[in-house]
């Protein structure tokens, strides 16, 4: 929320909408008053990681690998990632889910990497009989 903020306030905008405010969460690029497409938006994204590619492979043959998957990336991945990322800070599943749009913790579960020896941990704390 905070980086939409300041992006809002880079376009001239408040740093949030107004109730009932109809300005596009991405807003259009130069003059164009139309919001950009889903597809527009999706090659910007691929055009920024295809950049960051190009930058590895001029560091040298040894980054040739990172900048391959880097190439492969898209709005999905990083989508992916911050699934992830929210899981593994323990954010509840349940508002993974629901920060996704998922209809199912089936379809969240994927954003789960617990490591067994957490998974141990966690069950051993948290599930004691005490006898």
């Amino acid at each position: 929320m905070m980086e939409l903020g300041t992006y809002r306030r880079a376009r001239g905008l408040p740093a949030l909408p107004s109730p009932g405010e109809d300005t596009p969460l991405v807003l259009p690029i130069g003059q164009s008053p139309k919001p950009l497409t889903r597809a527009a938006l999706h090659r910007i994204v691929k055009d920024v990681f295809s950049g960051a590619a190009g930058s590895l492979r001029a560091r040298g043959d040894d980054h040739a690998q990172c900048a391959d998957r880097l190439e492969q990336a898209s709005a999905h991945w990083l989508r992916h990632s911050a699934g992830s990322h929210m899981a593994d800070q323990q954010l509840d599943v349940r508002l993974v889910r629901d920060n996704l749009g998922h209809a199912s913790l089936t379809t969240t579960s994927q954003y789960l990497h617990v490591g067994n020896d957490r998974r141990h941990r966690e069950t051993d704390e948290k599930h004691r009989i005490d006898w």
